[in-house]
């Protein structure tokens, strides 16, 4: 079904000559021909519209029945389902009572690294963004200011198309801007809007996480045809710890100990995201133990709870040893025994008993 006027996409009246409706399709079809608009995508869509509107007004017997059906009209000459006809029935209701929200600019999208210790104490950085904004020359119109611009003949300055109550749209020739420009605004090229590049300040919050994102509004790109500015979305990556693990707001770390540490017991420094600290460690202790020091891990977003830092010591065995060490690491073994090896004595036990 026709979803928009098409009397409107020529830029026509509804009472219009058959030699005015030629006219105006030829002058948009050469203004819209892919030929002149290469990759442009937005330029092929409306040259169809145009050649699909021209097919339908040209013909007088399409015409006729096009002035009859209006929305519900079908090239093929079928009748509307159903379905359509309650979708479009849906759609004008909607219409009537919906206030069309103007036009954004676009949204962009920056990507910022940080270190891991950021995640704990929060900071604000400076970032370089490039983005358009409003062409101060021509106000973002794209016309010269000095008389590049008229009044659009179509919709005689009004900005909406000639069309029937239930078609809401803007007139296709000027945009809905009601001004049609013959001269460019040497500024901006005719784009009104000009490229910039910017330094935008980002306040990262304690707690954050990789993929999570920071809105900096009205700071993108500037609307083509409306007051209202896209924003610009910091995207946060947090870059690997060369000792912390990160799992949700609690912090692990592999602390290396030396043997004699651990069978003696000894207190050693250890890393947290502040600096570092002192703990015990006691005779004794098994490779593999872990120590929980609460609430020394990372904030979370909720303020007033920190995660917790998770100690896992692991004895380190020497390598490289010398003739001399590796007697004297002998001798050692040999004068403590099975009696000092609880765990060994025992899966020496239950080896032993199998047959």
């Amino acid at each position: 079904m026709a979803r928009r006027d098409l009397y409107a996409i020529l830029g026509v009246r509804r009472d219009a000559s058959q030699d005015e409706i030629k006219k105006a399709y030829r002058a948009l079809a050469r203004q819209f021909h892919p030929d002149r608009n290469p990759d442009d995508p937005v330029a092929e869509e409306r040259f169809r519209e145009i050649s699909e509107a021209y097919e339908t007004l040209s013909e007088t017997a399409l015409r006729q029945r096009y002035d009859r059906l209006g929305p519900l009209y079908r090239p093929d000459g079928r009748p509307p389902s159903p379905d359509e006809l309650s979708e479009y029935i849906s759609d004008t209701l909607t219409g009537l009572f919906r206030k069309r929200r103007p036009e954004r600019g676009e949204d962009l999208r920056y990507t910022l690294r940080i270190p891991l210790e950021v995640v704990g104490t929060g900071d604000e950085r400076l970032i370089e963004v490039r983005r358009q904004i409003e062409c101060t020359g021509c106000k973002g119109l794209g016309a010269d200011p000095q008389g590049g611009s008229r009044s659009c003949d179509h919709c005689e300055g009004t900005g909406k198309a000639p069309n029937r109550k239930v078609f809401r749209s803007a007139c296709p020739h000027c945009n809905g801007r009601g001004q049609i420009t013959v001269k460019k605004c040497a500024q901006c090229t005719g784009r009104g809007r000009v490229e910039i590049e910017e330094r935008l300040k980002v306040r990262i919050p304690k707690g954050v996480a990789t993929g999570q994102k920071l809105k900096l509004r009205g700071k993108g790109n500037a609307a083509r045809t409306g007051p209202t500015p896209g924003d610009v979305f910091v995207i946060i990556n947090v870059d690997e710890h060369p000792l912390f693990r990160r799992r949700g707001a609690d912090l692990h770390c592999t602390v290396p100990i030396r043997f004699h540490q651990a069978t003696l017991g000894a207190d050693i420094e250890v890393p947290t995201i502040e600096g570092k600290t002192t703990i015990r460690i006691p005779p004794g202790t098994p490779s593999g133990k872990t120590f929980r020091l609460a609430g020394r891990g990372l904030p979370t977003l909720e303020a007033g709870r920190k995660g917790d830092l998770h100690l896992q010591v692991e004895v380190e065995i020497p390598t490289n040893l010398s003739d001399s060490e590796r007697s004297l690491v002998a001798s050692f073994d040999e004068g403590i025994g099975l009696d000092y090896h609880p765990h060994l004595r025992e899966f020496a036990d239950h080896l032993r008993d199998r047959p």
